[in-house]
């Protein structure tokens, strides 16, 4: 009986809790591929779940933490919160008031 040998490479052991935990704090593949020693394509393929539920998490607990700032009477993170989710803005003018009042020099 011959024993079939395997051809290519040995499939790398990756921790996939490290990798959605590195994703969770916004590590690029690269970064994370440096720091679990695999190609940034490796942990794109075999890991893109991972990747995505990580960033999904960090997003939330990021939110998470602006809104409790925010709601702790931050004045920075009430305006950026108001500017971007409630669409906000520094200038109180809409379109229809930017326009010059008509001027006339009548003064009966």
């Amino acid at each position: 009986m011959s024993e079939e040998k395997k051809t290519g490479r040995p499939k790398l052991e990756i921790d996939k809790d490290l990798v959605e935990k590195l994703a969770l704090i916004h590590c690029t593949p690269q970064e994370i591929g440096f720091i679990v020693g695999a190609h940034p394509d490796t942990i794109r393929k075999r890991f893109s779940a991972e990747l995505s539920k990580g960033k999904a998490e960090g997003k939330r607990k990021l939110r998470r933490k602006q809104f409790e700032v925010a709601l702790q009477g931050n004045p920075t993170m009430l305006v950026w919160l108001g500017k971007n989710l409630l669409g906000q803005s520094d200038s109180p003018l809409g379109d229809d008031d930017t326009k010059a009042l008509p001027w006339t020099d009548d003064l009966d």
